[in-house]
């Protein structure tokens, strides 16, 4: 899982000196989880990669894959019999990719129908996460960071003094930017 935030963008966010190393483990640690929880509530990665992936062939002109922002495809293949040899492979020139759909569509072809008979291979993800995106995170590590004594404390109580806390909900802004990237399932 790879941390969505540079350490140095952190360390600037929340005004401690570049050459001070002292806090450096417990924001890595927090990019880490937070960078993890982010893409799970999400449901998808951000780091570029390489994926390779099967489906089933439904005779349509399309394949969704499960990665988004594609880079591009390096090799895709249509074989009933799951071997994927050269006779299979589909030149370039025969589809077109929508990269911020994740789709992948024919020129005039069409996917057999078959079980895991399509295989893609692609790249997909961000070189470099979009500033949104690492504005939230930093924002989720900067109120874990600063309130780190007060996480999962309800309340607190000192002679007549008493205090209480409750799990705080994702800030809206938060939200709506996690949101404006998370996967949409359709039933």
């Amino acid at each position: 899982m790879a941390e969505l935030v540079p350490l140095d963008r952190l360390k600037t966010y929340l005004e401690i000196v570049a050459t001070d190393t002292g806090q450096d483990a417990p924001l890595q640690d927090l990019n880490k989880r937070l960078s993890a929880w982010v893409e799970q509530y999400c449901d998808r990665r951000f780091a570029k990669a390489t994926y390779t992936e099967q489906q089933d062939g439904d005779g349509t002109d399309v394949v969704v894959v499960t990665h988004w922002p594609m880079i591009s495809v390096a090799s895709l293949y249509d074989d009933p019999d799951r071997v994927f040899g050269a006779g299979t492979l589909i030149a370039a020139s025969d589809y077109v990719i929508y990269k911020d759909e994740g789709r992948i569509q024919l020129d005039g072809l069409t996917f057999s129908r078959g079980l895991q008979n399509v295989k893609v291979t692609y790249d997909a993800g961000y070189a470099e996460i979009p500033p949104d995106l690492q504005q939230a995170v930093c924002e989720l590590i900067a109120d874990r960071f600063r309130n780190k004594e007060h996480q999962g404390l309800r309340s607190l109580s000192i002679g007549a003094y008493s205090v209480g806390f409750t799990e705080a909900e994702l800030p809206e802004e938060v939200r709506a930017i996690l949101d404006s990237y998370r996967r949409i399932r359709v039933a």
